[in-house]
């Protein structure tokens, strides 16, 4: 599957099946294996972080629609100093 076509869970999901049955058919480089598995593990990462913060921001009820402003999810600057703000 071509990478511009994931658009759900259910195809990320078929990517990483993929991955594992070319790996297991040796169709598919180890090392190369291993770094698709990392950075799947990153993804995976990512999505638990906007999990739990959408879990947090109905923890405060009413004032839930003000956690992501808050926070600024999605749009805060990846800087090395402070010169950056959102």
């Amino acid at each position: 599957m071509d990478a511009n076509q994931l658009t759900t869970f259910g195809d990320v999901r078929r990517m990483i099946l993929d991955t594992i049955v070319a790996l297991r058919d040796d169709k598919m480089d180890v090392a190369r294996g291993m770094a698709i598995a990392a950075n799947f593990k990153v993804l995976n990462d990512n999505v638990q972080v906007e999990i739990n913060a959408a879990k947090m921001a109905l923890s405060t009820e009413s004032k839930a629609h003000n956690f992501g402003r808050v926070v600024g999810m999605g749009q805060r600057y990846i800087a090395n100093s402070g010169e950056q703000s959102a």
